[in-house]
């Protein structure tokens, strides 16, 4: 029967799907006709998460990574120094550098054939025709063909080239997340988490846009050496000048390359620290609620922040002159062509003056290419630089198993072993000798501090061995200290990567006392825990945690200390069911600083500063043996085989078209002055171009038709002053070119400056409810990947499409003026492209809001795999973790790439109908040929080709400026989050407040959101001035949920009062900065020690190493190098958890408050360290209010009053004694279990 329920969990259920380019022949592939029914069929059936969810063959990660793996390998074993970037070209391949070779060909024929043919055609124009109407019509045919060409190549190389450039980012994924889950603990403590997140936001994006532009680099230089032979053949020297204009131009690239290299690098580093600080204020934002920290964190990454924006500002600085530059550097070219000829005698020849001028045209389109190229390769080569280095990071061969003849029975077997975490540390572990045999149960113990974790992870091989023999034999199972939860449900935190199967799965429940907990939940294990379990209490995250290795099927399992947090019944229940039952044919390695536990351990080692103390068989009292097996079991509910209905995951909103981005990131500014002055600059800029071109064509005019002006005219605009007024509209020009870009990039600095500062403030100072429903991927996207788009790519983007839009409304209104009958056709062009956008604007939105949406969960996906390496190691679970991870990044590429498609396909259409448009232009041209001057028609058709290029260019940037201003929607939602109330003025307590410490609780009853069930319900109880108040209950009783309800971090119901004062009326940072606290989860932030117990700066160092000693920290801290001011590693993750613990004690003892709350706060300190802290509380807070939770009910058996709850209800309330001499109280029911449990308690 068993056979028939094993099955195999499923996490990803959704259906399969083809993506609609899989169904798309060549043809339809090349004309980008696919596209085209993919829109129909959104418009008709609408788009949602669930559609195209399958990516193309070709962008599959899986197969994308495999490949890319293997090639990383090959260079790794082939090379002493290995190259990403060698590796990357090797990835490429022949098709890549193949497309880039027919594009550039195409390209530079059809810029060299439509040059010759315009220079042709003018000749029907001039006034000594030596053209024909039908050799005008062949000409004017042979113009439109040249541009069809490159309509026809242009799109189609730009989506072959992102779908590489998409490989490549995806390839990259998947390496870096491959190299993470086969990282050593030791290894990835070294890099920051902020720094992986931001290889996976920042740095692989790069890669999409990267690839599209490589070609046009080479393509820029060829057309530039096509051009010279050109002007050459034509006997045009001063053509030639103005070609090597462009091409010094080029060559100053590097120049720019390298100063944008170095700025982009600083402001890295300061983005990696910002993103660092902000993953542990989101992670810990509970903590920095109940300290009142939010002022010195605001601090802290405000002057990060600063220091990121001035590197920012010069980097979009350099970036955007040279843009511009490269904006005008056609017109300079014209200019210098001009002044030659007019210098030098030669006559304004209109063929080969509108011919060139179409030829710099062109060639600017590609030096533009080629900047955004540069600029773009300036910012990969960092980003493969950070990726490459990231992969060859430190990763230290896996200590040799040395195989030993005789085990004798040894599961693992340590002899004479040292390890360290890091080579420049000390050893943590210290010559030890450790055995574990067959159905062995053998204990570890020792001080807080001790090694004992660190023995495990060593065990592990995540420690790095210095010298002596470790030999397993046997599969192993592992339970960390902190308890591991990933964002699923209970049953898919529990089963893992192990097959399903009922029985053993209801025994697992059973055995880890989790039956009672998740029938008390409406979906039942199909209950989704959220990030890191914030749904569920610290118990049940315990219990979720030991039930994962429990339910592997393993010969050796490693158990770090996974009863501390639980109380005493589940504790005793689970030791007895579990461990002495469940597990008495497996060999298990316990640690524990429960006495009475060590008692049933074949072997108990104890730990001293990282060498064995004492091994041996533990000894005590016969009749404490016997305690624990007359355990009942009467807590434990047993569970039915019930199908519980699973829970639906609340999706990320996708955000609304009502949000009207654009006007959100330019009217950011404090002062709307600048912004309409850069419109202003944007247009007289534009004014001034036309301006030039027009009075050129003037120019030409007047020397090619010189019967159709006066003779005062002619004599007043002499060669000599018509050059002068030239080279005043283009120094003109130059000018309020740079002025409109200096001024745009102020502009975009205090636009992400008020973005940010107002994004980071809603998250600071959110509600915590915000943070319970809000997975910590999706905020860390908007604060990495969004405003990074936000800082850098959106300006350069919108710099570049307003360019080109103001210079495509500026050929529109010079070919009307020119020709005054392409009204009428243009108005048509209008409309067509108006309908264009309302096919392609609502599907391409929606499309990309998806794609965003899709974004997050790989973020959460990284986070949680980090908090869980070890774990997911020891499970074998490095596949699965990949697999989801592919799923993930598999559905992202699937919306990304038909998005671009799509985007590719608007394009598309949009370049074929301008260019009917130009064929009209040529035509009308022709047809209506009358007494048209030859410099008009010149100024019209060189115009018109200039639309083309500059419409492709202006789309595709704004397919990406599209793409990235849901960066600024996704901000801009946080704009309307909900904010604790911190001004409240009503009630102004004194800087005393409170005094006595004196604490009542009125009809208070809280829950978490509006839709759950009450935690707490109608407490009414008062803790007076002085007292010390036990509170006591099952997991999940509302422990922790009355504490939360003190420090106001959820509303609540009812009232209460702190010293007579109304805490609702009381300012929130007020009101927690004057209660102190020592949480259930220590927290250590990134920074120094000192900045740690004292970020006001508010104790003297004498101050602090006092409050230390009393802690029993002063040794430790001492020894490390540089004392108070050494750094704390990422999570605190170089001190062990009681550490942690003794360190949240010493914050509590630096502020001197009245009233104290302690939660669980010795939960993972052994005993003496234990007697220690309860006598630094009773010296220290002799006169304090102190709330007193925990597990261990003889640190709570001294108290004044025990408070009992049960179900959310303080179901009993008195002295220890009065509670006790009731038989039938919760609290003597409690003491009697304990009793059974433990030697070490003492009843007054």
């Amino acid at each position: 029967m068993d056979s028939l329920r094993t099955k195999k969990i499923i996490i990803d259920n959704t259906p399969k799907n083809v993506h609609p380019k899989e169904e798309a022949n060549f043809l339809s592939q090349f004309l980008f006709c696919w596209q085209l029914k993919t829109i129909l069929k959104c418009w008709k059936n609408g788009v949602t998460d669930d559609d195209f969810i399958t990516p193309t063959r070709d962008h599959e990660t899986q197969l994308l990574g495999d490949r890319l793996e293997a090639l990383w390998n090959k260079e790794n074993i082939s090379r002493k120094k290995p190259s990403l970037t060698r590796t990357l070209a090797q990835f490429l391949g022949i098709k890549y550098v193949l497309c880039g070779l027919l594009f550039c060909i195409a390209d530079t024929l059809s810029m060299f054939l439509q040059s010759l043919f315009l220079g042709t055609l003018l000749e029907y124009f001039s006034k000594n025709k030596k053209l024909t109407a039908s050799e005008a019509y062949i000409y004017g045919l042979a113009v439109v063909l040249s541009i069809l060409l490159r309509v026809l190549s242009f799109q189609f190389h730009y989506l072959e080239t992102y779908s590489t450039g998409l490989k490549v980012r995806t390839s990259c994924s998947s390496l870096i997340y491959r190299k993470i889950v086969n990282m050593k603990l030791a290894t990835i403590q070294k890099n920051s988490l902020a720094h992986i997140l931001n290889l996976f936001s920042t740095d692989v994006d790069k890669f999409e846009t990267v690839f599209c532009f490589i070609h046009r680099m080479w393509n820029g230089i060829l057309k530039l050496v096509v051009a010279t032979f050109l002007f050459l053949s034509l006997s045009s020297c001063q053509g030639v000048v103005g070609v090597g204009i462009m091409v010094i131009f080029s060559l100053s690239q590097y120049f720019f390359f390298t100063r944008a290299a170095i700025r982009r690098h600083k402001m890295t580093i300061e983005r990696d620290n910002r993103i660092r600080i902000m993953n542990d204020i989101i992670f810990r934002m509970r903590e920095i609620k109940t300290y009142a920290w939010e002022t010195p964190f605001a601090e802290l990454i405000n002057n990060i922040r600063r220091c990121e924006l001035t590197h920012m500002r010069k980097l979009n600085h350099i970036l955007n002159e040279n843009f511009t530059i490269a904006t005008y550097i056609h017109k300079i070219s014209v200019y210098v062509f001009v002044l030659l000829l007019t210098t030098t005698g030669t006559p304004l020849d209109p063929h080969l003056m509108f011919m060139s001028i179409n030829i710099y045209n062109l060639l600017k389109t590609s030096v533009q290419h080629s900047i955004f190229a540069v600029n773009l390769m300036s910012e990969v080569k960092v980003c493969i630089t950070r990726i490459e280095l990231f992969l060859l990071f430190d990763h230290e061969a896996t200590v040799d198993k040395q195989k030993i003849e005789d085990m004798r029975g040894c599961k693992i077997y340590v002899q004479n072993l040292t390890a360290k975490w890091n080579p420049s540390q000390k050893a943590t572990i210290k010559n030890v000798d450790f055995k574990l045999g067959c159905g062995q149960l053998v204990a570890v113990t020792g001080d807080t501090g001790s090694g004992k974790s660190s023995l495990l992870q060593t065990i592990l091989q995540e420690l790095l061995i210095v010298d002596g023999i470790l030999s397993l034999n046997g599969l192993i199972s592992y339970a960390s200290q902190n308890p591991w939860v990933f964002s699923a449900t209970i049953q898919e935190n529990i089963i893992f990567n192990e097959t399903f199967n009922q029985t053993k799965y209801l025994t697992v429940l059973k055995i880890c006392a989790l039956e009672y907990d998740i029938s008390l939940f409406s979906h039942g294990d199909k209950t989704l825990v959220g990030e890191r379990g914030a749904m569920l209490s610290g118990g049940q995250k315990a219990r979720i945690n030991l039930a994962r290795a429990i339910y592997k099927d393993a010969d050796i399992y490693l158990l770090d200390n996974p009863l501390a947090a639980m109380d005493v019944s589940v504790s005793q229940h689970i030791f007895t069911q579990c461990i002495l039952k469940h597990l008495k044919t497996k060999s298990v390695v316990l640690i524990t600083h429960n006495c009475k536990f060590l008692n049933y351990s074949d072997r108990v080692y104890v730990l001293e500063h990282g060498t064995v103390k004492f091994s041996g068989k533990y000894e005590t009292s016969e009749e404490a043996a016997n305690n624990i097996q007359e355990n009942n079991d009467k807590t434990v509910t047993t569970l039915s085989e019930k199908n519980y209905k699973a829970q639906i995951e609340t999706k990320e909103h996708r955000g609304s078209d009502k949000v009207n981005t654009y006007k959100t990131y330019f009217f950011a500014n404090e002062s709307n002055f600048f912004v309409y002055l850069q419109f202003f600059l944007f247009i007289v800029t534009q004014v001034f171009i036309n301006g030039s071109d027009a009075f050129l064509s003037f120019w030409i005019n007047l020397r090619q038709n010189p019967t159709s002006f006066s003779v005062s005219l002619l004599q007043y605009f002499s060669d000599g002053k018509c050059l002068y007024i030239y080279s005043g509209f283009i120094l003109i020009m130059v000018f309020l070119f740079h002025m409109g870009s200096f001024n745009f990039v102020e502009c975009c600095n205090k636009c992400s400056v008020k973005l940010h500062d107002t994004l980071f403030n809603k998250i600071l100072y959110g509600t915590m409810k915000f943070f319970d429903n809000h997975p910590s991927g999706r905020i860390l996207n908007r604060i990495s990947s969004d405003m990074s788009a936000i800082d850098e790519t959106i300006p350069k983007n919108v710099y570049q499409i307003a360019r080109q839009i103001c210079s495509v409304l500026g050929i529109y209104v010079v070919v009307n003026a020119v020709n005054y009958y392409m009204i009428l056709p243009t108005l048509a062009l209008l409309v067509i492209f108006y309908y264009y956008v309302q096919a392609f604007r609502p599907v391409l939105n929606k499309l990309k809001r998806i794609a965003a949406t899709r974004k997050s969960p790989i973020y959460t996906h990284v986070v949680a795999t980090i908090d869980g390496l070890t774990t997911i190691k020891v499970a074998e679970a490095q596949k699965h973790s990949l697999s989801k991870f592919q799923r993930l990044q598999d559905c992202y590429n699937s919306i990304r790439y038909l998005y671009h498609a799509l985007h590719a396909s608007y394009a598309f259409w949009t370049d074929f109908t301008c260019m009917l448009y130009i064929a009209v232009v040529i035509f009308f041209l022709i047809i209506f040929k009358k007494s048209d001057m030859v410099g008009n028609v010149g100024l019209s058709i060189t115009e018109s080709l200039l639309m083309i290029s500059s419409i492709q260019y202006m789309i595709k940037i704004y397919g990406e400026l599209d793409s990235h201003m849901t960066a600024i929607e996704r901000v801009a939602e946080y704009d309307d989050l909900t904010v604790e109330d911190n001004n409240k003025s009503e009630t102004n307590p004194s800087a005393a407040w409170p005094e006595e410490g004196k604490i009542l609780f009125q009809s208070v009853s809280m829950r978490y959101s509006p839709e759950k069930p009450f935690v707490l319900r109608n407490i009414d109880v008062e803790f007076r001035a002085g007292e010390k108040i036990g509170i006591v209950g099952r997991t999940g009783a509302g422990k922790s949920s009355l504490i939360n309800a003190l420090f106001h971090l959820y509303e609540f119901e009812g009232t209460i009062f702190i010293d007579d004062v109304d805490i609702k009326m009381v300012p929130l940072g007020t009101l927690r900065s004057r209660i102190a606290t020592v949480p259930q989860d220590p927290v250590l932030f990134s920074g120094t020690i000192r900045e740690n117990l004292d970020p006001f700066k508010e104790f003297t160092d004498c101050q602090l190493w006092s409050a230390l000693e009393e802690v029993n920290l002063k040794q430790v801290v001492s020894n490390l190098p540089s004392g108070l001011n050494s750094s704390i590693s990422e999570g605190g993750i170089n001190f062990s958890t009681g550490q942690k613990q003794l360190m949240c004690l010493v914050r509590a003892i630096l502020k001197k408050c009245t009233i104290i709350v302690f939660d669980e706060a010795t939960a993972f300190l052994d005993l003496d360290t234990e007697k220690l802290i309860h006598a630094t509380i009773h010296k220290r807070f002799h006169k304090a209010t102190i709330l007193r939770i925990a597990h261990r009910l003889d640190s709570v058996m001294n108290s004044d009053k025990i408070l009992v709850l049960d179900d959310g209800c303080a179901v009993e309330f008195d002295t220890p004694n009065e509670l006790l001499q009731n038989v039938n109280s919760h609290f003597y029911r409690y003491v009697h279990e304990y009793q059974n449990s433990s030697l070490n308690i003492h009843i007054h």
